[in-house]
């Protein structure tokens, strides 16, 4: 009996927490859609939006829902997804079939399809525990490219590329980088041929541009938040940084208070 009370008492105890959170993130202003961070109020009306690994335009669909968007940029490497993605917003952004790709990583790829759709990627090691349905040549596109289609500057760009996240990022010239508000994006390093450490350097270089860091789902690397603070005028960058890193207070208690779940139960949280 003892047992049972105390187990109802932490269920109660993780239910409170929770609700504590999420009433705290939501007073910093802070929106999670569809497992990637970014702060709404930091967006123009209308935005310039960017899906780098778009799939199916769940992001897309729900930003567009909540925010007007001026100009949008679909970029998907897996051909049947990208006619998907065409049918249904082909008039409403550039809906593009190639895979964004950094380094000297120039002209068509093997792209390896996946039975997990969201899986498949230019990493064939990435893909092997998934399960292959074939292997196919795609079109590439590199940063500053992307961002030449969208006139130069993106508001917010949603990177989810399955590995080739750190490469485009790593690649990217400064003067790309300085024309960007907000990345979200979700590194994969839970597989070859990216490590821990190859997501510490991004981080570094990206904070040496001039972008602070919110990692949302702390002490893993699939919900990162990137906002370039030279880009925010003066009187509200300190207000920034601060929402900033009460934020990144706020997931590393919610991590914390939570360490005892599995990986899977902590990396499906919102």
């Amino acid at each position: 009996m003892l047992k049972q009370k105390s187990k109802v008492f932490r269920v109660h105890m993780r239910s409170v927490v929770k609700r504590i959170f999420y009433f705290l993130l939501a007073r910093l202003g802070l929106r999670r859609l569809r497992g990637h961070s970014f702060f709404p109020t930091l967006l123009a009306k209308p935005a310039v939006i960017a899906d780098f690994g778009a799939h199916r335009g769940e992001f897309f669909a729900a930003v567009k829902a909540e925010h007007p968007v001026s100009r949008a940029l679909l970029l998907e490497a897996d051909p049947g997804l990208a006619e998907s993605l065409k049918a249904k917003f082909g008039n409403e952004a550039d809906v593009l079939h190639a895979a964004l790709v950094g380094g000297n990583n120039k002209g068509p790829i093997t792209f390896t399809r996946s039975t997990e759709p969201e899986a498949s990627s230019i990493f064939s090691e990435r893909v092997a525990g998934y399960g292959v349905v074939n292997q196919v040549k795609v079109p590439t596109v590199d940063f500053a490219e992307a961002l030449r289609r969208l006139g130069g500057h993106v508001e917010l760009a949603k990177v989810d590329i399955e590995g080739a996240e750190v490469d485009v990022l790593q690649a990217a010239s400064a003067s790309d980088l300085a024309a960007c508000n907000q990345l979200t994006v979700e590194f994969h390093d839970n597989r070859p041929p990216i490590t821990p450490r190859d997501v510490h350097l991004v981080c570094q270089r990206m904070r040496w541009e001039g972008y602070g860091l919110v990692n949302a789902n702390w002490p893993y690397f699939d919900d990162v938040l990137f906002v370039n603070l030279r880009r925010i005028a003066a009187g509200r960058r300190l207000q920034t940084r601060c929402r900033m890193i009460l934020a990144n207070a706020l997931f590393i208690a919610r991590g914390s208070f939570f360490l005892d779940r599995s990986p899977e139960e902590k990396r499906g949280s919102t």
